[in-house]
């Protein structure tokens, strides 16, 4: 082993003694300098900013009725919007008056900016109706002179968003700030705890750096350093003095491999250990696994320097090996961009997030906004509603065993108000499946779902409004005469009740057929989740922290539901979660936090069962005998069963990956799994064997990305896919979930191994035809 080593340890005395590796140095060493400055610190969070609107529409309609409707001058709402900025006032006006006034949020969040330091708007008799959570109700026991500055304008930011539920997003009670030399950046202020920003740190701003440094970088510069010591080896005097020794010269060609990673090796080690001791000394994170990212960074090189040294050998050139590795990485990377094309443009748009049956009638809705149903003759997905990457649709559901209803937000993907008042559409197989429209549905609808026999609810930005099938079914027979494409668009619908009912479209209340249920001083705003009971005498409702069951009136008169039990949660109101029932058991899992069985009658803790921390909540839903299904980030589903004696168990993985959603038909005990963009296992609920499969053709461009596009990615390493490798070790974290707005989450899973695997058996290639190229050859 000796003439090895000594091969390995000459590479990094060439590596050492290069003026391009001590110019890394520097950059390095002046990259951590600007970087070691920043830092954070905590408060309370009480500035809005213009991401704090959830829905900004919804905030502008309801300043306006404060300002020109009597009854609501001396409410919360009047009071607030008499005290914004002169200017702005007339600009409500004219939306109170019918107008169409574009407001900038940026606008309306330094007006209530302003409202934080002089709060002569507030009168507690005018609050008294406002929805009042926990937080809000202990800080308002305390005088203005017991509170301190922040906790004092912490009061009145909660005040405000008690007067306007459904406008603001939920945020963390605390905020961190981002500092630089003890200095705030005017964009520093997160709206997330501690917790939030360590995931944050871990999941994005660590592993960019490291990837836009080392995945780049220091890889093109490493090939500049590297490139010359296979042609230098193969120089005569030198090649003749390693050969004379008693070495093989596959092993030889290896040992100068490695002694080439030696100048990656140095750099990588300095800037992952400086990231590693600013992140731990500055921020407070101590995270042991950023140091994967050295040898993940290293083995990326490899890929490179395989190409680099094959070309060397063959030209015995460093200015050829250069280029060809020049090329080959643009090779990479051009394929790389085609498979993010076909990702995004073929694949994503296929995916079917949720489905719904009618007998043996599959139909699905997709990524990005459209219906289709499965055609068992022709085994593929037939289009109903189209695909339109700016529209949104609402998760399909069943009002009968022949009919389907949905609705369609045209435009509106990111901003529920921007299309209007939506129509709900009945599709049934008597029209040929084709979309009607019927009653009116409630502004910036979110879901829909079925309670009891005959109920729709349909939950917005704060309201739940429910409507009967028969009053859907009369509504889609009435216009049965006017297609859909011929109705007027949302908004030139004719405003037959005046400004009044333009603001009430604006604000999300209910529209003609549809009746609040939700009792005066509640609001179901996010994060949220909602699960019916089985017979619909009453719902269960998590929002912002806090569990309430909602029971029906039983006399047939009375429209509002009363709260027959509510619960506050442990832990931050800002966290999302998931929520089912199974029997008399209820399942809630909040991010970061143990799963929690609670009786669904008094909400009685049952029991916990803790998942890895590496997974997070996606949907779940409730099986037959107290189980639950539970669909985690890395595209699983767990089984879990509680007992009456408390303890919670978790009693099988189904045997399928890649998981996109779960639908579960209780009455025909059938669980629908929908994996791998748009494939479906049927499952029994109760012994959990395999029903049906449904393996859909592929037509178009579905048919050259699977035959075409991806043999191509496997024979490219995928080299672009080794930085979702280091975010998965640096943040421990299978997937990521983010927020695409009107409290819909999209889960992003990270590719861990096949970009490892393909990498390595790249490498073991190239070595291979380089090792049998030296050994062959006479040089």
């Amino acid at each position: 082993m000796r003439p090895y080593i000594a091969v390995i340890r000459d590479s990094f005395h060439a590596a050492l003694s290069s003026r391009i590796l001590w110019v890394a140095f520097i950059a390095i060493w002046l990259l951590l300098a600007l970087l070691a400055p920043i830092g954070y610190q905590e408060d309370f969070t009480t500035t809005f900013r213009w991401h704090d609107f959830e829905h900004g529409t919804r905030f502008k309609a309801m300043l306006a009725q404060g300002l020109v409707d009597p009854n609501k001058q001396e409410t919360a709402i009047g009071r607030i919007a008499a005290a914004m900025p002169e200017d702005l006032r007339r600009q409500l006006q004219r939306v109170g008056e019918g107008d169409e006034v574009r407001i900038r949020l940026d606008r309306l969040s330094s007006s209530l900016n302003e409202l934080l330091d002089n709060e002569s708007w507030y009168e507690s008799e005018a609050w008294k109706s406002a929805l009042r959570l926990r937080e809000l109700r202990e800080l308002d026991e305390f005088e203005d002179g017991e509170l301190e500055e922040s906790m004092r304008r912490r009061r009145a930011r909660l005040r405000i968003e008690a007067a306007f539920p459904g406008v603001f997003e939920t945020r963390s009670a605390r905020s961190i700030s981002v500092t630089y030399a003890g200095r705030e950046f005017p964009w520093g202020d997160i709206a997330v705890d501690k917790s939030q920003f360590i995931n944050v740190i871990n999941q994005f701003v660590l592993p960019l750096i490291i990837d836009m440094v080392l995945g780049f970088a220091l890889a093109f510069l490493g090939i500049l350093v590297t490139a010359s010591i296979i042609p230098d080896m193969l120089q005569p005097g030198s090649l003749h003095l390693l050969l004379s020794k008693p070495v093989s010269r596959p092993l030889l060609l290896i040992s100068k491999f490695l002694g080439g990673c030696a100048f990656v090796l140095l750099c990588v080690v300095q800037l992952i250990l400086g990231l590693y001791l600013i992140a731990g000394l500055r921020l407070d994170i101590w995270n042991v696994r950023l140091l994967w990212c050295i040898p993940v960074s290293v083995f990326l090189f490899a890929v490179y320097y395989s190409v680099s040294m094959v070309a060397g050998l063959r030209w015995r050139s460093s200015i050829l090996a250069i280029g060809v590795t020049a090329i080959f990485w643009v090779l990479c990377f051009v394929v790389g961009i085609i498979d993010g094309l076909f990702q995004e443009f073929i694949t994503r748009p296929a995916q079917i997030k949720s489905v719904a049956v009618i007998e043996k009638s599959i139909f699905g809705a997709t990524h990005q906004g459209g219906l289709v149903r499965f055609d068992y003759d022709t085994n593929t997905w037939t289009e109903i509603i189209e695909n339109k990457r700016s529209d949104k649709l609402l998760a399909p559901i069943v009002l009968d065993d022949r009919t389907l209803a949905t609705a369609q937000v045209r435009g509106g993907r990111f901003n529920p108000f921007g299309s209007g008042v939506l129509d709900l559409l009945v599709i049934n197989a008597e029209n040929g499946w084709t979309p009607e429209p019927s009653l009116r549905l409630p502004t910036a609808t979110s879901r829909l779902y079925r309670v009891g026999e005959n109920g729709v609810l349909a939950l917005n930005t704060a309201e739940l409004a429910i409507t009967d099938r028969n009053s859907i079914l009369i509504a889609a027979g009435q216009q049965h005469d006017q297609p859909i494409d011929q109705q007027p668009p949302p908004g030139e619908q004719p405003d037959e009740n005046g400004w009044l009912e333009k603001l009430s479209n604006m604000m999300g209340g209910v529209t003609s057929g549809f009746t609040s249920i939700l009792p005066s001083r509640t609001a179901i705003t996010s994060p949220r989740q909602i699960v019916i009971e089985p017979g619909g005498e009453s719902l269960v409702a998590l929002t912002r922290g806090r569990m309430m069951r909602l029971k029906r009136p039983k006399d047939a008169s009375e429209t509002t539901w009363t709260i027959a039990e509510q619960k506050p949660l442990e832990g931050d109101a800002s966290r999302r979660g998931v929520m089912a029932m199974s029997d008399d058991m209820l399942l809630v899992w909040r991010e970061d936090e143990q799963v929690q069985i609670f009786n669904r009658e008094n909400f009685t803790l049952a029991g916990t069962f803790e998942f890895p921390s590496s997974l997070d909540p996606v949907s779940a839903k409730g099986l037959p005998d107290s189980r639950f299904a539970i669909l985690t980030s890395d595209g699983e589903c767990h089984i879990i069963r509680a007992s009456e004696g408390g303890s919670i168990t978790r009693t099988r993985t189904l045997a399928i990956n890649d998981i996109e959603s779960i639908h579960v038909r209780a009455a025909e005990d059938e669980l629908y799994v929908v994996h791998h963009i748009d494939q479906i296992d049927i499952v029994n609920t109760k012994t959990l064997e395999d029903i049906e499969r449904i393996r859909p053709s592929y037509r178009n461009w579905r048919w050259v990305n699977k035959y075409i596009v991806k043999p191509i990615r496997m024979l490219i390493p995928q080299t672009g896919k080794l930085g979702e490798t280091t975010r998965s070790l640096v943040s421990g974290k299978s997937a990521f979930t983010f927020d695409t707005g009107n409290n819909e989450e999209e889960v992003v899973r990270y590719d861990v191994v096949e970009p490892v695997v393909s990498c390595s058996i790249f490498i073991l290639i190239m070595l291979t035809i380089g090792g049998v190229y030296f050994s062959t050859r006479d040089f």
